[in-house]
């Protein structure tokens, strides 16, 4: 790929393994909570990730707000196990704010995701761009230890608005004095990371690491493994 002056790189499941270490924040709050009194943790764990990811999907377009998404998911989560009505809104709340919180300090990257990052930070500079809270994924950064390889990190938090929508693209460009004909974009995301850079004039690299089959015609390259990417670049 010729003329890439500028990196920009998706944060969750591209870098830092968002799937993995989810997984071990929402089994905190099932046992601080307690919430074996009301359902099985695999009940619980089905009613979450239904509704996060319908919510989530909603965010990415700017249907709903930061707020809605995080305060609807675990109010949503309680409601359906039974949990008690007349504390429901506040203790979706609490816990929210706790598994963000004890998430944003597991430490497990995607594989190969270090080595990646020192190799195309000695050539460009790499700048995180994503749709994550701040505060949130500036601590990610720092708990995968892998900060100092970031030139900046620019979040739909930033600006108000979320990929795959244009304008967090040039908002993106804008912060790092880049233009997009000489930016490529790498993610996970076909949608939101793929569609959305490529609509903006930018080059793609899709991380397809689920090896799902089938065409993707808004990605300049496909790999499956971060180890492909420096050969790409």
């Amino acid at each position: 790929m010729d003329g890439i002056k500028t990196v920009f790189v998706d944060l969750d499941d591209t870098i830092w393994w968002f799937s993995k270490n989810s997984l071990s924040s929402l089994r905190h709050v099932y046992e601080l909570y307690e919430i074996n009194r009301f359902a099985d943790y695999e009940t619980f764990d089905r009613h979450y990730h239904d509704v996060n990811s319908r919510l989530w999907d909603l965010y990415h377009y700017g249907k709903i707000d930061k707020d809605y998404l995080v305060n609807e998911r675990f109010r949503y989560t309680l409601e359906k196990i039974g949990y008690p009505l007349c504390d429901i809104g506040a203790k979706g709340a609490e816990m929210n704010e706790e598994y963000l919180r004890y998430l944003a300090l597991l430490p497990l990257l995607v594989p190969g995701a270090e080595e990646m990052l020192a190799g195309l930070s000695a050539r460009y500079d790499i700048n995180v761009l994503s749709n994550g809270f701040k505060g949130v994924q500036q601590q990610k950064l720092r708990s995968g230890g892998v900060e100092h390889y970031i030139h900046r990190v620019i979040l739909s938090d930033d600006c108000g608005v979320t990929k795959p929508l244009r304008g967090i693209f040039d908002y993106a460009l804008e912060q790092c004095g880049a233009e997009a004909s000489s930016s490529v974009m790498i993610g996970d995301n076909y949608d939101t990371d793929v569609c959305g850079a490529k609509n903006a004039g930018w080059h793609t690299v899709f991380f397809n690491r689920a090896g799902v089959k089938g065409d993707f015609p808004a990605a300049d390259v496909v790999v499956t493994s971060l180890s492909e990417v420096r050969k790409e670049l």
